[in-house]
């Protein structure tokens, strides 16, 4: 049950983390450096190796497919203004 309890307290916390890192993303057009969602993630991971429930370990996979889509989206984003300013920095 304990377990449980913690799972789902850093399951909130990184959908909280994940939100906040969006928002920095819109807001600046840039990642963070050393986003804390990471770190929730390996919480979980490392939780959800006890006995946790199925529901949660859905929970879970569904918030983790939010935050690779996030990911991937900050990454191709950052990858594409950094093509677009090395092109402009070559053309002057």
């Amino acid at each position: 049950m304990l377990d449980e309890a913690l799972f789902k307290s850093r399951l909130s916390r990184l959908k909280t983390c994940l939100e906040t890192e969006r928002r920095y993303w819109k807001e600046t057009g840039e990642g963070m450096e050393e986003p804390e969602s990471e770190r929730f993630v390996k919480e979980l991971v490392e939780l959800g190796k006890r006995s946790i429930s199925e529901e949660l370990v859905k929970e879970f996979e569904t918030i983790l497919a939010e935050a690779d889509k996030l990911y991937d989206e900050i990454e191709k984003d950052t990858t594409e203004n950094w093509i677009s300013r090395t092109k402009q920095t070559a053309l002057r």
